[in-house]
Parts: structure tokens; C-alpha cells; sequence
């Protein structure tokens, strides 16, 4: 499948700020299952230079600096994405036995500890190993963890804030896509499980506005490390392993690592941000 995605963010600024420094994790990925076929990045009022480089987990990052005052700050990202079917086979078994020290592997520490929004916690571990009791696939075990989710949670925007605490999200059960890629991540990571957090987009042919199916707005889900079949792609907010109408952005610990804009300025003032997101099939 083929889509168009604008991502358009907007900061006002009660006063005017200066010397901005920002980090954009806006452009999709390309690998085996996803191609972007173009990227472009437009910043107003200034257009300043844009330097790209690749951050710790391989996702590009563009930066830019906005060194006059100014008063609103706008980034309007577009691109074009082909996403491909995931062809590999999921009924071979995923045996536990796979996971053996993979906390010591490098490539996989870092999704098998805490992070700043996965704290990790003897109240995750108790129900992540009720969960999965008498399920000795690993495969089996997340998608256990990903029903209970989408069983036990309510999508319910507003609830919770971008800094929400993964634990009162776990406590409360009720959050947005965010909320719950970070809870099933905490779990999974629990029982020696890697998994990983995903920012992107979410395709739907109905879309509704404010709800878990909308083509406006950005989306979150999880990958976790299969056995015999490698990272794979799971949306508990749709109880769904990801497919080619998921296009990805970035991958990293929690969303801290992946925020599509973060940055720094020099003011007093008060930034207010509103957030635009299309995506369409081509």
C-alpha cells in the first residue's frame, strides 16, 4: 500500500523566544518492510539549515536551530511511504529457551530494562506472569499480553497527559495508544521479553475523529523480539499484529526516544502546540 502523510506542528509563543534547538523524529523508515519514497521538512518563520543524522537506535533525526526571536514556530513534515507484507512464517514455535541472555546482548538490553517511561515493577511482573501461565511460546505469551490490554483498558482521550506515569495508566486502566504501548511493554519486558516502542501512523478506511481509528492523528504500538523470527510489530490498542497499513516513524526504549519534536529555548514564555495529521492512500 502507498500513502501520503503531513504532519504539521505549531508552537505560539505569548512573548517572543529565541535561540530554539530542535530534534525531529518525522521522517518514516525504510527497511524490508517499508519504503519512503520521499521526505521534506519546512519550517516557518525562518527556514533555517536542516542537518540529518541517525540517533543511538538507527532512526533519522533531522535538526535545525532557530537562533532570532520569534513568536510561532511552525513544522510541516510530508512524505510519501510504501509498506510491503510481512511474508515471514508466525506459526513456527518461539520457544522460551530463545530468550536466554538475550539481557546481556546488546542489542537487546536496552528493551528488557527500565527506561524513563517504563518503569518497571513487582505489580507488572505478578500480572504479566498470571497472564501467561501454561503458555510456553513466546509468541503465544505476547499475544496474551496484547489481549488483555485491549480486554482490560478503555481508549478514553483526555484521561491521561503526555507525562502520565506508566504505573497509574496500569492502575487507572484507561489511556490512548501511547499509554497502552508503554503498559504492554512493561509487561513484556517483565518476563524477559524485548520489546520496544514504535511511533507512526495508523491507516483506516473509516476514520473517526478522536477516537483509537483516526486518520488525523499520529499512532503508538509495540515491537517485540520473536525467537526464530526476529522483531514483529503488535498494536494492543487494536489487538492486531501490525500490518502494511501501520507506517513506522521511529523505534526506541519509550516515547521519550522517538517524540516527533523535541527541543529546547531561551524565553519566558509559554508555548502553546497544536498538532495537524493526514494520511491518505495514494
Amino acid at each position: 500500500m502507498k500513502f501520503s502523510v503531513q504532519h504539521v506542528t505549531r508552537y505560539t509563543y505569548a512573548n517572543p523566544v529565541w535561540e530554539s534547538f530542535n530534534d525531529a523524529h518525522l521522517c518514516p523508515v525504510s527497511d524490508e518492510l517499508q519504503c519512503c519514497e520521499s521526505f521534506t521538512l519546512k519550517i516557518l518563520p525562518q527556514e533555517p539549515r536542516v542537518l540529518r543524522r541517525l540517533d543511538f537506535y538507527t532512526n533519522q533525526v533531522h535538526h535545525f536551530e532557530v537562533m532570532e526571536p520569534h513568536d510561532w514556530l511552525e513544522v510541516e513534515a510530508r512524505s510519501l511511504v510504501e509498506t510491503m507484507p510481512d511474508t515471514r512464517d508466525f506459526t513456527v514455535p518461539c520457544p522460551l529457551a530463545g530468550l536466554t541472555g538475550l539481557d546481556r546482548d546488546e542489542r537487546y538490553y536496552d528493551f528488557l530494562a527500565g527506561s524513563q517511561r517504563v518503569l518497571l515493577g513487582p505489580m507488572f511482573e505478578h500480572e504479566a506472569t498470571e497472564i501467561v501461565t501454561g503458555v510456553e511460546d513466546v509468541r503465544l505469551r505476547v499475544e496474551a499480553l496484547m489481549a488483555y490490554i485491549f480486554r482490560e483498558f478503555r481508549y478514553a482521550p483526555g484521561s491521561t497527559q503526555v507525562e502520565t506515569d506508566v504505573i497509574q495508566v496500569f492502575k487507572h486502566k484507561r489511556g490512548v495508544c501511547q499509554d497502552f504501548a508503554h503498559v504492554m511493554i512493561a509487561l513484556c519486558r517483565s518476563i524477559k521479553i524485548p520489546a520496544r516502542y514504535v511511533s507512526g501512523y495508523f491507516y483506516v478506511e473509516k476514520s473517526v475523529s478522536g477516537s483509537a481509528d483516526d486518520n488525523s492523528a499520529s499512532h503508538a504500538w509495540v515491537e517485540c523480539f520473536l525467537p526464530g523470527i526476529g522483531w514483529a510489530g503488535y498494536d494492543p490498542t487494536h489487538n492486531r499484529r501490525a500490518d502494511v497499513r501501520y507506517i513506522k516513524l521511529a523505534i526506541g526504549r519509550d516515547y521519550v526516544d522517538v517524540r516527533p519534536l523535541a527541543g529546547t529555548y531561551r524565553g519566558e514564555a509559554v508555548a502553546e502546540m497544536e498538532v495537524a495529521v493526514r494520511v491518505a492512500l495514494v
